[in-house]
């Protein structure tokens, strides 16, 4: 089921290879890309029984394509009565990320998952939320938080995605950014001077340690780092048995720097969205809990926990805690706020205050809902329904 926008396609030739198409500054594989138009357009006549195709940026070993997104399909089916089935093409065969909004806005996907911080100047309002890393002590209160905040309380967060013709419906949290690194870091001024791996606001915390952020795209870690144009990432420590970066690693600050509170896990061509009946359209709702709860806690905190323990087992060097890093996140945070205020301002928001305060409370709330190191996915996913799907409008 594709949007009726118009789409421009021009095949380009490649010698002996696979053809590509070029779609208003997108490339996808014309193979995948003519497969899933055909999926999408074959199911449309039929109201009753709509396939949606799931494009996703991230690789198919990502636990998003590997196990929540599978684990929500069969949930939607179920509860659909399996009037709503999915074409997943995972791994950027579509587009990637930085496109992947204004992509399915103009109908090259049905739904899709994306990370603002990419692309900030899209999303700007939405954008503050990820942008306040260094507030999110507690994955899971800051998921909660970040999705009551954007479905009930920031119309201009949602009006983000609805100006390039996307419906939000879900997001997640990563678990605390750590370091890890090839040289060794056992305290806060051992960080000066490395050149950093960041995203988003993980560029100004890592200038604020003295280091030097470096804007690396996650595909290409391994060879950063052991080519030696990374010190160290900044990210969730999951990182390292996602990519696989045991062999290369050295030592790890596992100080909890702050987590990601907002990374887009399913957002909504509009007129594909606005053309499913109320029933299905509940039963997508349905299933978001369930899927967020998958990544905040399987994909993520039992990630970051894996990988600290294979590292030890290892015998690479982990650092859990410190005053100094203590202290230079305290820092940090006294002055980020202004520059999160700052960064949105440029992007044209005008009131990003608003937005800061909304989010800031709605932590105190879910803080006391879902209380640090408290990993309880059932009462997660009944507190996500309570208090943010069930009171949710999705024409709103």
């Amino acid at each position: 089921m594709f949007s009726s926008k118009s789409r421009k396609v021009e095949a380009v030739g490649a010698q002996g290879g696979s053809r590509t198409a070029v779609i208003k500054g997108w490339s996808a594989n014309v193979g995948v890309l003519a497969a899933a138009l055909l999926g999408g357009l074959a199911s449309a006549p039929n109201a009753l029984a709509t396939e949606l195709t799931f494009a996703s940026y991230l690789p198919p070993s990502h636990l998003m394509n590997k196990l929540a997104l599978p684990n929500y399909f069969e949930m939607v089916g179920k509860e659909s009565g399996g009037s709503v089935t999915f074409n997943h093409v995972p791994g950027a065969q579509l587009f990637d990320n930085k496109a992947s909004i204004t992509a399915t806005g103009e109908g090259l996907a049905d739904v899709t998952n994306a990370l603002s911080a990419y692309a900030p100047n899209q999303l700007p309002h939405f954008n503050m939320l990820f942008d306040m890393v260094g507030f999110v002590e507690n994955p899971l209160a800051g998921a909660g938080a970040a999705l009551e905040t954007v479905l009930l309380d920031c119309p201009d967060c949602r009006q983000d995605f609805k100006q390039h013709g996307v419906t939000f419906l879900a997001s997640y949290a990563t678990s605390s950014a750590g370091l890890f690194c090839t040289k060794p870091v056992n305290s806060a001024e051992d960080i000066k001077g490395l050149k950093v791996r960041v995203s988003g606001a993980g560029g100004r915390l890592a200038t604020h340690m003295g280091a030097t952020p470096v804007r690396v795209a996650p595909a290409d870690l391994v060879t950063s780092l052991e080519r030696g144009n990374i010190d160290c990432v900044l990210g969730p420590l999951a990182w390292i048995s996602s990519y696989n970066l045991f062999e290369t690693v050295t030592s790890i600050v596992a100080y909890p720097f702050g987590a990601f509170p907002n990374a887009i896990s399913v957002a909504f061509n509009s007129d594909s969205w606005d053309g499913l009946d109320a029933s299905q359209k509940q039963a997508i709702l349905k299933g978001l809990p369930s899927l967020t709860a998958d990544l905040v806690i399987k994909g993520y905190l039992d990630g970051h926990d894996a990988s600290i323990a294979k590292a030890k087992a290892m015998g690479i060097k982990v650092v859990e805690d410190g005053d100094d890093f203590a202290n230079l996140l305290a820092e940090f945070r006294k002055k980020d706020e202004a520059a999160v205020a700052e960064t949105a301002a440029g992007f044209g928001v005008t009131h990003p205050q608003t937005v800061i305060d909304t989010f800031k409370a709605k932590l105190v709330k879910w803080n006391a809902l879902m209380p640090k190191g408290q990993v309880d996915g059932a009462k997660f996913e009944a507190l996500l329904w309570q208090e943010v799907y069930s009171k949710f409008d999705p024409a709103s």
